[in-house]
């Protein structure tokens, strides 16, 4: 499944904060997202795959300050189709996260 180049999605972290990202691009399972909702110049990568279940992979990038951030999740069939999981960085930050479309 490959994530609509344009559509908009709210990233929830407990301890971070909402934020919107948007897809950039988008090709087979991979696709590229930004945020629209801050001016942080993060960009975000990652991967889509299913099998029995679809799972999500994101890795946030952010080159100045070099943060890296790690999110993955599955997609909840129950809530309208967005993903759930963890996140982890490298500042020793962790916690839940949910990814839903707008």
């Amino acid at each position: 499944m490959s994530l609509p180049v344009g559509s908009r999605w709210t990233i929830k972290r407990g301890s971070v904060g909402t934020e919107t990202i948007e897809i950039v691009d988008s090709q087979g399972e991979k696709f590229t997202a930004k945020y629209v909702s801050t001016a942080d110049q993060s960009k975000f990568s990652g991967e889509v795959c299913v099998r029995q279940r679809e799972v999500i992979s994101i890795k946030q990038l952010n080159v100045g300050p070099k943060y890296v951030a790690f999110h993955s999740g599955l997609r909840e069939t129950s809530d309208g189709g967005g993903y759930t999981g963890n996140w982890y960085d490298v500042a020793g930050n962790k916690g839940d996260f949910s990814l839903v479309k707008q």
